[in-house]
């Protein structure tokens, strides 16, 4: 009975699969795709085609200060660029906007450096003006030039990675 080993191995890997996606990340909308977790409990925002683009994730200190981080399409290890700044752009509501930046932040442990970095942080407190909604005028990530990004942002999402 050669048949029934092959059976069972056949529905070991439906109910193995269950839920999950091809990368084994939890669908949790039942849909085609699947979600990462924001490694540090920030809002996650995509640059570029899911898989092949990179992430930012915005997190709030508990400072009130923001960090932007740069991860790579699954959200599983950092990315370094090399600019030297952030700017975001939001509107004020009154018809002019404002620019919030967030520069490089270098790290002797882990030998990040400003023009080698994977975060960047504001400079001024924004817990006082949540929510942010605005756009991310010019980003370059490992030769890809992203513009005009999009994002939202209420604060952290309370979500992490461990909670995955």
């Amino acid at each position: 009975m050669k048949i029934f080993p092959t059976i069972l191995l056949a529905f070991s890997f439906c109910i193995g699969s269950c839920g999950h996606d091809h990368d084994g990340h939890e669908n949790s909308s039942g849909s085609k795709g699947h979600s990462h977790a924001p490694p540090h409990g920030g809002v996650l925002v995509e640059l570029g085609e899911h898989g092949s683009g990179y992430n930012l994730e915005l997190f709030l200190q508990d400072q009130g200060f923001l960090q932007v981080y740069v991860w790579d399409a699954h959200v599983d290890n950092l990315v370094r660029i090399k600019q030297q700044k952030l700017d975001l752009i939001i509107p004020d509501g009154n018809g002019t906007d404002r620019t919030l930046t967030c520069a490089a932040v270098g790290d002797a442990a882990t030998g990040e450096t400003v023009g080698n970095t994977s975060l960047f942080a504001s400079s001024e407190t924004i817990a006082d003006q949540l929510p942010l909604k605005g756009v991310i005028p010019n980003i370059k990530v490992i030769g890809k030039t992203y513009e005009n990004v999009s994002f939202e942002f209420n604060g952290n999402s309370g979500v992490h990675e461990d909670d995955h």
